[in-house]
């Protein structure tokens, strides 16, 4: 397995300052070089000599030996570049300097640490003889070179089809037949003579000199004293004339893989080498999206190179176990095509000069500071060039077994090149649904990324797993992220919430919004679960059952498998209690990289105008993975079929109380009116509370205000309970529930009244009723629209508030009532100590 390179491959290392050097400046007309300002702690200066090659000085100390290195653009491919390098390398060997030469497809570089500062006067004119002399036929020059090229073969391109990309790069090697010429004939040495007259000279080449100020300054003055360089024009560095798309086979990766190599030849070299930064750095979209996919990539090299015109990115990613279907090209596209579009937003930033300064400053030998500093003063961008062009190359193994190429050769790059262009289109972009809302001048910016297929797919092997994935996704995201992030877990919808204030002034309403929802869709999309986030998030979300319902939840528990038997989880969105213990790792990562493949919705409440708005959306799709399908929630099929009756359950041993649950499962969404939510919230309201219904079941004396009649039935002895109701679940399956604390003697009393009071209901409740619901409802509605998190919460939902409602008839309660809370639908589950 090769390893990620990022263009950068050292920390910046702050450097001794050079004295007495030209102040700095923007770089010479498309160079991508410039120097540093006087008095930069790491002095880079660049100068550009007439009639001789482009010098640049890097001042530093404490390196065992200066180095000069000698760059050279040859224009000219691999056989004649390393030909040429072999020639120099000799000649400037046989002069008595111990030089070591280092070769690129259409570039080389002559490396030497100087011992003695009086070296480089000699070195220097030696350098320029030997790009002056002649070649001769026969001499050991000559013989060095046929050597070196022949070796070419030896270590080849893996096919034809990479040569596009080898050329973007520079990679040194052939493709597969290329003919190397024979050195050693006469014909070859007069081709070799040509070469050594278009390439070696004062235009393509550039020296460097890296060491401390006193040899900076005699390498500059060894520079200008010699005359007698040869004089040529700059290294043209042809732009390719289209875009390319190859499939070819290779042994290099194993049976049912696949391997996609994707580069861009970009105008600005700065460009290229900040935008592999991003592209290979830990963490980056790149590399969490490409993880995100149906068939999931992982980038092995990422590179970043600098070129005489513009520059050029590189990326190389790889698949193994790919399925049978769908086809390998159609999962290869939609990998290139997420590469493509990672390299082009890398691309997007605006050209930075540092880069090339930070590029020769955080190398450590100073050979290689050398070598940067020479190339990049050699580099430059490339006004008036064509558009990008985009070289890419589907790799298979040569196997009989899947992944395959539909067929060899044209065909199989056709086919490549055609589910390619399907994969680029709009329509196989990240579908995320968008929701905004501007609040001009709040504090925050608020962000929930989230899926509206909540826990459709959980049963009852793994119900609470999505939750557990939730709590354990911000868990593992907190503490690297300067945005205050929570989960959300509903039974209809699972996700984060993620809102923070201006980081300080200078930041733009535009950059607080992506800052925030890159938060948000890095844990929705790029978080990878380890076992001290779950056992955290396990915790938590026992804590949380045992909040809910005490006793381990068990009550809970038989009431939500009694409600939906094979969904528990649509009940209650954090499980049950064994389940939610023993959740291993694996089943809980994979319920996330499910959510996060699944459909998604964005929910944005901005402080500033729609641009933040949508600037944060833009910033959140970046992290998705592209699907040429679309997204939709897997719900299993089938009704859900309440078990009606009563139930038991144990508590553990010790418990303080009884618990009973009892209630009635509510119609589905798609059965139920639009309303049916809020008469259950009604219900809900009118039940709870001092002066409810459930109080006056159970305590009959301390909540009737007047004597009973005589003609009445016997009132009923107060009971030593405590009662509840809440609406639990969704859309896919609702109840309304109550739960009753008591002692053990009196729970069949118990939840026998609160049974009997809701098969009642519907004839029981009054306009007084009524009036004490709504009003207790609009005070909780009030007093959580004040806080930003539930107006999110219901943009998110797409619902209006209460106040926008219409009003509720005694009638029309009643009518619910009499259809959800019958004495034939009812369950009750009592649970008592072991």
């Amino acid at each position: 397995m090769r390893s990620l390179k990022p263009a950068l491959l050292s920390p910046l290392v702050l450097l001794a300052a050079c004295s007495g050097a030209a102040p700095g400046g923007p770089p010479a007309s498309g160079h991508a070089l410039a120097s540093t300002p006087e008095g930069s702690v790491g002095r880079i200066e660049v100068r550009h000599l007439d009639a001789r090659p482009r010098l640049t000085l890097v001042s530093r100390d404490g390196d065992p030996a200066p180095a000069l290195v000698v760059s050279v653009a040859t224009d000219l491919g691999s056989v004649a570049t390393t030909a040429l390098a072999s020639v120099v390398e000799a000649r400037l060997l046989a002069a008595g300097f111990d030089v070591d030469a280092r070769i690129d497809r259409s570039a080389f570089r002559v490396r030497l640490l100087v011992r003695d500062a009086a070296r480089v006067a000699p070195f220097l004119r030696a350098l320029s003889a030997a790009f002056a002399q002649p070649i001769a036929a026969g001499s050991p020059e000559v013989a060095r070179a046929a050597e070196r090229t022949q070796a070419l073969r030896s270590s080849p391109l893996d096919a034809p089809e990479l040569s596009p990309i080898a050329a973007c790069t520079g990679q040194l090697g052939l493709a597969g037949a290329e003919p190397v010429v024979d050195l050693a004939t006469p014909a070859g040495a007069r081709e070799l003579e040509g070469w050594r007259a278009a390439a070696l000279h004062a235009g393509r080449t550039s020296i460097a000199a890296v060491g401390p100020a006193a040899f900076c300054e005699e390498a500059a003055r060894a520079a200008e004293d010699i005359d007698a360089w040869p004089a040529g024009s700059p290294p043209a560095d042809p732009w390719p004339a289209a875009d390319t798309v190859g499939v070819y086979t290779t042994n290099q990766i194993g049976r049912r893989a696949a391997r996609v190599t994707v580069a861009a030849r970009v105008a600005s070299p700065q460009a290229a080498v900040a935008a592999a930064e991003r592209l290979g750095a830990p963490g980056s979209p790149l590399r969490a999206r490409l993880s995100a996919l149906p068939s999931p990539f992982r980038a092995v090299e990422v590179l970043g190179v600098a070129r005489p015109r513009g520059g050029c990115v590189s990326v190389t990613i790889e698949a193994a176990d790919l399925p049978t279907a769908p086809p390998v090209e159609a999962s290869a596209a939609l990998a290139a095509a997420v590469a493509r579009q990672e390299i082009r937003r890398g691309l997007s930033a605006p050209p930075n000069p540092a880069v090339a300064t930070r590029q020769v400053l955080t190398a450590q030998d100073p050979r290689d500071a050398g070598a940067r500093a020479a190339w990049w003063a050699l580099s430059g961008s490339a006004p008036g060039a064509p558009p990008e062009r985009w070289a890419t190359a589907l790799g298979l193994p040569p196997s009989a077994d899947p992944p395959k190429p539909a067929a060899p050769g044209e065909a199989g790059a056709r086919r490549f090149e055609a589910e390619l262009s399907r994969a680029l289109a709009p329509g196989a972009q990240p579908a995320l649904e968008r929701r905004a809302l501007v609040e001009r001048g709040q504090g925050e910016v608020w962000v929930l990324l989230g899926s509206p297929c909540g826990v459709a797919e959980e049963g009852l092997y793994d119900a609470g797993a999505t939750a557990l994935a939730a709590l354990a996704a911000v868990q593992t995201r907190r503490r690297e992220l300067d945005v205050t992030i929570e989960p959300w877990v509903t039974a209809d919808a699972v996700g984060v919430i993620a809102h923070a204030p201006f980081r300080d002034e200078r930041e733009t309403p535009a950059e607080l919004g992506r800052r925030v929802a890159n938060a948000a869709a890095r844990t929705v999309a790029a978080t990878t679960l380890g076992p001290e986030a779950l056992t955290l998030a396990r915790a938590a979300a026992l804590q949380h059952l045992e909040h809910l319902s005490g006793g381990r939840a068990a009550a809970l528990e038989a009431f939500a498998s009694a409600i939906a038997p094979d969904h528990p989880s649509w009940i209650e969105p954090f499980g049950v209690w064994d389940r939610v213990a023993s959740g291993a790792l694996e089943t809980v990562q994979l319920r996330w990289q499910a959510l996060a493949t699944g459909p998604l919705r964005l929910a944005v409440l901005a402080n500033a105008d729609a641009s933040q708005a949508a600037a944060a959306a833009e910033a959140a799709e970046r992290w998705l993975a592209p699907r040429l399908t679309p997204r939709g929630c897997g719900s299993p099929d089938g009704a859900v079929v309440p078990r009606l009756g009563h139930h038991d359950a144990r508590l553990p041993a010790g418990a303080a109380l009884s618990q009973a649950v009892v209630g009635a499962r509510l119609p589905a969404a798609r059965e139920a009116s639009p309303t049916a939510r809020e008469l259950a919230e009604l219900t809900v309201s009118a039940l709870n509370g001092e002066g409810g219904l459930l109080a006056a079941a159970l305590s009959p004396a301390a909540s009737t205000a007047s004597p009973a009649p005589a003609s009445a039935a016997p009132a009923k002895r107060p009971l030593a309970a405590r009662a509840s109701a809440r609406v639990l679940g969704g859309t896919r399956a609702a109840a309304l529930a109550v739960e009753i604390r008591a002692e053990a003697g009196e729970l069949s009393e118990a939840s026998a009244r609160v049974k009997e009071l809701l098969a009642g209901l519907a004839q029981r409740v009054t306009d007084g009723d009524l009036g004490r619901a709504e009003a207790h409802l609009a005070r909780r509605e009030r007093d959580a629209l004040a806080e930003p998190r539930r107006r999110l919460i219901q943009l998110f939902n797409g619902r209006p508030s209460r106040a926008a409602a219409a009003k509720i008839t005694l009638a029309a309660w009643r009518a619910f009532l009499a259809g959800a809370l019958g004495a034939d639908v009812i369950v009750t589950v009592e649970a008592r100590p072991d």
